[in-house]
């Protein structure tokens, strides 16, 4: 065993100790979030330029590491699909009367949808605002055998959805073994779970109009069900500051910073683009006659937790309690809004990134971006947004579905994913953004906001730090 990984464990272990005390000294879940990400950010970063790219005296310590980072992704993706079937069922079955159900969930997808290809347009315009190059690209970041072996994985993805067409990736969603659905173990088990989860408490309202005593007991189990998987959230939540500190040290360690450079000007175009939509954002609350200033501090915190933990799911807690208690949402379209939003219409994996791959991949192929070319991948980014899961890694999919439907070339995806966790911590918090977003309005136009709630100052603890979790 090397000075070297003896040296850097205990500089990790020391850092986690740290983040114990701050717990202690009751700092906030944000803070201790947000000191963890640029922490470890800044020590990746110092291993690699002190150490140098592809160290084999860093290796052993990459491997210690991974166990925390990449044992706090499996523990979000082990909760994901229970959360979003409890809490689909229960916000449908407690919705008062279908009618209410039938004002909710149309009015939800349709602004998702529209902010989404909104999004998309956005994508396109920082391309040629930033005059990006997808050929320059190429030929500056060259083809090493990570990328290769990246781009492998990504043309085989790619022949498994052209093989379905768009016919069988449609139908993909509607789930043909619920058993199979719940294992979550293909790329549209979530929609898939929200479609299944929608149509169980759809039926459960029916038969609660004809005999609720009949089903009052299966209604008292769900109810019963989703404290129990929220229970098991929170406290998968409270790692997500060491969680962070892992994943932010394995990135800056295993990723060439020289490589990154030269990715840049996408970066920055990328970061711009998500902070027009989230202006356009503000500007749709306002339009509805509500403050955006209210509405941006009121959903900051679940936003810097989006950034941190790179999950819209493990967010849907925190952002049901947000827009119940901070913003005045009613329950039911606080909870439809907080799922929908994690598997339709994602504004950043779903909207932003794969409109600015495509218009690269078009480059690539010398194709002429015309006003119809964007009309018609606008209409594909809102087709292929239905069933992106809100975990790190679905912008990837959700770019390389885009591109496949529209029969480009699929180079930049292998390029452009050593820098996607960079990118997705701001994707995650606009999807959530989004989220919340087509909540208020929809609230708002069904007569259903709390205005007082809503206008009140916020007091005592935000909402990414009740008790709960910190």
């Amino acid at each position: 065993m090397s000075f070297t990984f003896i040296a850097l464990c205990s500089i990790f272990l020391g850092f986690y100790a740290l983040l114990s005390n701050f717990k202690k000294q009751k700092k906030s879940f944000n803070f201790r979030v947000l000191t963890a990400l640029v922490c470890g950010l800044l020590f990746g970063g110092a291993i690699q330029l002190t150490l140098g790219f592809g160290s084999e005296s860093v290796a052993g310590f990459s491997e210690f590491i991974s166990v925390f980072g990449k044992g706090y992704i499996k523990l979000l993706q082990m909760i994901v699909i229970p959360l979003v079937f409890v809490a689909m069922i229960s916000s449908i079955m407690n919705v008062d009367g279908g009618g209410a159900l039938s004002k909710i969930a149309p009015k939800i997808i349709g602004i998702l949808i529209f902010t989404v290809s909104i999004s998309a347009i956005v994508g396109v315009a920082s391309i040629y605002l930033f005059g990006i190059d997808a050929n320059a690209l190429i030929s500056s970041v060259g083809t090493n055998d990570s990328i290769i072996a990246r781009g492998e994985a990504v043309v085989s993805t790619q022949n498994a959805m052209a093989s379905k067409g768009l016919s069988g990736l449609v139908l993909s969603i509607i789930p043909a073994n619920i058993f199979d659905m719940l294992t979550g173990s293909q790329r549209t088990s979530t929609l898939s779970t929200v479609l299944f989860g929608m149509f169980l408490g759809y039926s459960i309202l029916q038969v609660k109009k004809r005999k609720p005593e009949k089903v009052q007991s299966f209604v008292d189990f769900i109810n019963a069900a989703k404290e129990v998987v929220l229970s098991m959230v929170r406290e998968i939540l409270k790692l997500t500051p060491y969680g962070v500190f892992a994943l932010m040290t394995s990135f800056m360690m295993t990723n060439d910073l020289f490589a990154l450079a030269e990715m840049g000007r996408f970066l920055v175009a990328s970061y711009v683009a998500i902070g027009v939509m989230f202006a356009i954002h503000f500007i749709m609350v306002g339009m509805f006659g509500l403050s955006p200033a209210k509405f941006m501090k009121k959903t900051w915190p679940v936003l810097v937790f989006g950034f941190g933990s790179r999950s819209s799911m493990a967010a849907i807690p925190l952002n049901v309690e947000t827009q119940t208690q901070r913003l005045g949402v009613d329950e039911e379209t606080a909870n439809m809004s907080a799922t929908f939003g994690t598997s339709i219409g994602q504004n950043g994996c779903a909207g932003i990134y794969p409109a600015m791959l495509a218009i690269m991949a078009a480059q690539v192929m010398g194709l002429d971006v015309d006003l119809a070319f964007i009309l018609q991948l606008t209409a594909v980014i809102a087709i292929a947004s239905f069933g992106i899961a809100g975990v790190g890694g679905g912008a990837t999919f959700a770019a390389v579905a885009v591109l496949t439907i529209m029969g480009l070339d699929i180079t930049v995806v292998a390029i452009l994913v050593s820098i996607e966790a960079l990118i997705d911590m701001a994707r995650t918090a606009l999807n959530i953004s989004g989220s919340m977003l087509s909540g208020v309005v929809t609230a708002k136009t069904n007569g259903s906001l709390n205005l007082e709630q809503y206008n009140a100052e916020v007091t005592g603890k935000s909402s990414g730090d009740s008790e709960a979790i910190a």
